[in-house]
Order: C-alpha cells, then structure tokens, then sequence
C-alpha cells in the first residue's frame, strides 16, 4: 500500500479498504469501542482497526467505493432487512423514529389499559362484594 509503483493490487484499493473499514468501524463510536473489548483476543481482530480515522460526509457517499461497492449494499440491505427480536433490541433500534416512538406509545398504552382494567374490575368485584354483604 506504501509503495504506488506495486502492480498486485490494483491502485486505490488500500485507500478505499481503509475508508471502508472506517465506515463500518467508526472511530469514536461508544458501541464500536465496546464490541471490540469484549471479544477476546482469539478472534484476532487487530486493535488497530479504530485508527484509520473519520470519514467526511462526502467520502460516506456509496459512489465513492470502487471495490466495496457491492458488498457495502449487500451490508446495507441485510441491516435495513432485519428487524428486532426481542424487547431489549427494540428499546435500542433506532434506525426507523416513528416506527420506534409508535411501538413504545403503543406499548404503553396497552400496559395503562391493563393496569386500569385491572383496577376498574377489582372496584367493580368489591362494590357487588358489598352491595350483597352490608356492614
């Protein structure tokens, strides 16, 4: 890569992989530094992997990857395609705003419902109690 006169790879190649692993290994993301300290150190990923620096705006732009290109849309279909499972990725999955707010208000007010239905058949259950047994 340090050498441009090498003709194994083709030219650009190591800038454009660089670019690629600072794209999906963003440098001062909180998540990104947790993922790679709990994996141990018999995966081999190279700690390293933080240092190929931030990208700007205009070098994110899918155009931009030569070489990546395909893969990097194979990548983004399968995380635009997947959707959470469980309570815990729901509270943390972001991408879509609305569907996310609409779940958890939906949420919400299915636990207030049971809880007042709740409360409400309770009352009801002691006035008949006491309507039928005066004191």
């Amino acid at each position: 890569m340090a050498d441009p006169s090498s003709n194994i790879y083709p030219n650009r190649l190591g800038e454009e992989t660089l670019r690629t692993l600072a794209l999906i290994f963003p440098q001062h993301d909180k998540q990104t530094l947790k993922w790679l300290k709990r994996h141990p150190e018999s995966y081999r990923i190279d700690k390293i992997l933080l240092k190929c620096g931030p990208l700007r705006l205009d070098d994110r732009q899918i155009e931009k990857f030569h070489f990546w290109h395909d893969r990097l849309i194979i990548l983004k279909q399968a995380f635009d395609q997947s959707r959470p499972a469980t309570i815990s990725q729901w509270w943390y999955d972001r991408r879509n705003g609305v569907q996310w707010y609409t779940f958890w208000v939906a949420a919400v007010v299915l636990f207030l419902t049971i809880f007042f239905g709740m409360a409400q058949s309770i009352e009801g259950a002691l006035q008949v109690y006491k309507a039928f047994y005066p004191t």
